[in-house]
């Protein structure tokens, strides 16, 4: 009745009839939506997308290699040069004439503004059903081309002499060093350390020695009854959605001094435990040959002397390898250390963690432990519970009115205040750098673990990759700006599982299959992984999990190499070159036809934002398949026309266009379904068998019983 059909008549009609009927059967919504690119207004949308693009540019102009290196000003000697801080943001200053040579270009009040901006366009709504068509779109193209092209993509593999995924370079991008061992390793090296060190002096206790033996016996612990669930280092159905109760899995047997004594580096024996267990580490990526590691130390911004510290125990121990790289991570404690007495305002925070580095780069040979340390260094991390909800007035940004000298309450400042002062004085840093000759440092925060929308917002316009980016699932628009904008995403499956999102509901397979720049990581291999390579580890779980191919994971690790922060030589050597549009096959594993692939869409995507309205409007009709017919006798300019050769690997995205029908609506209902015998004859669909008939036509009406 809803569409006007006779179920006498046409409810046991042959299919074809059926759908014909329905066809035929208007509906309001075709009548009152119209053409769905005229409905969603793309002149707007395409305004709206070009702004957001051009709003991250003011803040990261540069490629992710070396972010400022292109932008290096001519600055005189270092010796004429000195730092000042002017409203939280450094200035590098001539001595002579106090002139400010470097500042940020964006003061906070427009960084405000242009996070507003950023927000009125991932919520409008034209914006978002426009990306998600899109995304969709992206997905569908990679199914299409997965089904066309996995065999080929097997035998280009093939084809290459001596190399697989495992001897291709894959980098763990989000990895912190507190945890880089599993719980296994670190039982084993307490066992070790208690049976042959007990009369080591690890702590003091009201200016009394502790040996590492009395401290056991305090505990009422024998270590060689320890096990791993003694250890309770690893994470349980505890602390899934409890960020407060997952700290405390880094302290073994729950005992804080324990943590101290094992993964501290500034305790009574100068962190010689921790770098003992740091150097098997590194003696285990170097067997490895083909695994590298980017891990997290902290500098928590308490003091200056903190750099020098650090710098000591890294260069004494010799902590360092060609297999690993050291990023700093900046935990947002700032409250902790207000309310303890240890800062007097937000200044003092940015103070010790920047001047440090300024003064090393400015006097390496004042600061020769720093200087070094700092060649070592590949970029910098913001960490913290992302799911700490904010105060009411940092939802307003009433923080706007308040510079970092000012900010003196005991309150935690935003997560967008935090992240734009030290990406700001992190960029100033890098351009100094770049002009005297010295490395730059990558900003990869973490982002979209938890919490609220506005912390990926920030981490858009500021960042160069993030860590997570789990809430991306939540805003298409902003997911199809970070596809667009090739910012890396490091998603760790494993971690999300034990702590905000299960397995079965991580978005990393949608976001690969579009065409994100998505890496594994492990994150936290104490808590999350059982086996000695964590990485491996995870890339296998995903492989299972998603049925990845071997194609798949080279991808993968590809991109985890160009997230990272290696040297842009180191790259070059593992991957043949460091141009992320160049691959040699020889060195990724990648097969030729996957990137350029890949390559196509994104440059598809891009060109329709940027064409005139005209192309785009026909681009964007292009790219989705429409209301089709069979050729008709011949006659041209109707049929299907199918662009590229899809099987041979000549075109990468198979595009279907039509001359005619074009898309009246959201519902779209196919035209190449027979009406007349001279379709079905058209259509070579030969006729019902007797039986067939029979058994299609409609049964003859008979009367209800009673029990019916």
């Amino acid at each position: 009745k809803l569409f006007g059909l006779s179920s006498r008549s046409r409810l046991f009609a042959p299919w074809w009839r059926a759908e014909a009927a329905l066809r035929k059967a208007p509906t309001a919504m075709q009548a009152s939506t119209g053409t769905m690119e005229w409905a969603m207004d793309l002149t707007g949308v395409f305004q709206q997308l070009r702004l957001a693009i051009s709003l991250r540019k003011k803040y990261t102009p540069c490629a992710n290699d070396q972010p400022d290196a292109a932008f290096a000003p001519q600055l005189p000697p270092a010796s004429e040069l000195r730092i000042e801080f002017r409203a939280g943001l450094a200035c590098v200053m001539r001595k002579a004439d106090d002139v400010c040579l470097l500042q940020p270009s964006v003061e906070v009040e427009e960084f405000y503004q242009d996070m507003a901006d950023l927000f009125a366009i991932r919520t409008h709504g034209a914006v978002s059903t426009f990306c998600f068509q899109r995304l969709r779109l992206l997905q569908t193209k990679f199914d299409l081309f997965m089904m066309a092209n996995f065999d080929h993509e097997m035998q280009e593999q093939m084809s290459v002499p001596h190399r697989d995924f495992y001897n291709v370079r894959k980098v763990d991008t989000h990895i912190h060093h507190s945890a880089a061992m599993n719980a296994k390793h670190l039982l084993r090296f307490i066992k070790k350390k208690a049976k042959t060190c007990g009369d080591d002096v690890v702590l003091r206790r009201g200016g009394k020695p502790v040996t590492l033996k009395e401290l056991f016996g305090d505990l009422g612990v024998s270590p060689t009854d320890l096990s791993l669930d003694h250890m309770n280092v690893t994470a349980d159905q505890t602390v899934f959605n409890r960020f407060d109760r997952f700290n405390q899995k880094y302290n073994p047997l729950n005992q804080p001094d324990l943590r101290t004594v094992f993964l501290k580096t500034d305790n009574e024996m100068q962190g010689s435990y921790l770098a003992e267990i740091t150097r098997e580490l590194l003696d285990d990526l170097e067997d490895s040959k083909y695994q590298h590691a980017e891990w997290r130390l902290s500098i928590y911004g308490r003091n200056r002397a903190e750099w020098k510290s650090l710098a000591k125990w890294v260069l004494d121990y010799k902590l360092v390898s060609p297999n690993q790289r050291w990023m700093i991570q900046i935990p947002r404690l700032y409250s902790v250390y207000r309310a303890s007495g240890q800062l007097s305002c937000f200044q003092d925070m940015l103070d010790n963690v920047f001047v440090p580095m300024f003064e090393a780069t400015l006097d390496p040979k004042g600061h020769p432990e720093v200087a070094e340390f700092l060649g070592h260094i590949s970029g910098f991390d913001s960490v913290d519970d992302e799911s700490k909800s904010n105060e009411p007035g940092d939802r307003t940004m009433s923080s706007l009115g308040r510079t970092p000298q000012e900010w003196t309450l005991h309150a935690n400042p935003s997560y967008k205040y935090y992240n734009f002062y030290l990406q700001s004085n992190l960029r100033v840093l890098n351009r100094l750098r770049a002009s005297l000759g010295f490395n730059q440092f990558h900003y990869r925060p973490h982002a979209g673990e938890a919490g609220e929308l506005h912390h990926l917002d920030a981490a858009f316009l500021l960042a160069d990759g993030i860590s997570h980016g789990l809430n991306l699932r939540k805003s298409t628009p902003l997911q199809y700006l970070y596809y667009l904008c090739g910012i890396g995403i490091a998603m760790s499956p494993c971690s999300n599982n034990n702590l905000f999102l299960s397995y079965q509901k991580t978005p990393f397979h949608d976001f690969f299959v579009r065409g994100l720049n998505v890496s594994l990581s492990t994150d936290d291999p104490l808590m999350f992984h059982q086996t000695k390579e964590p990485l491996m580890e995870e890339y296998s779980l995903a492989k299972q999990f998603f049925r990845l191919s071997s194609a798949d994971l080279c991808e993968l690790a590809r991109n985890s190499v160009l997230q990272s922060g290696f040297p842009r030589d180191v790259k070059a050597t593992w991957l043949g070159s460091a141009d992320p549009k160049v691959n040699d096959m020889f060195k990724t594993n990648v097969p030729t036809m996957r990137l350029k692939y890949r390559q196509q869409c994104h440059a598809d995507e891009m060109n329709l934002l940027t064409n005139s309205v005209d192309d785009a409007m026909k681009a964007y009709r292009d790219g989705i398949p429409q209301t089709m017919r069979p050729v008709e006798n011949g006659k041209k300019g109707s049929g299907l026309e199918v662009k590229g050769d899809v099987i041979n690997g000549k075109a990468n995205v198979p595009r279907i266009s039509s001359t005619r029908s074009p898309m009246i609506g959201p519902l779209r209902l196919p035209n190449i379904l027979p009406e007349t015998a001279e379709d079905l004859e058209r259509l070579d669909i030969p006729p019902l068998s007797p039986c067939e008939a029979t058994a299609s036509a409609p049964s003859p009406k008979r009367a209800r019983t009673s029990t019916e």
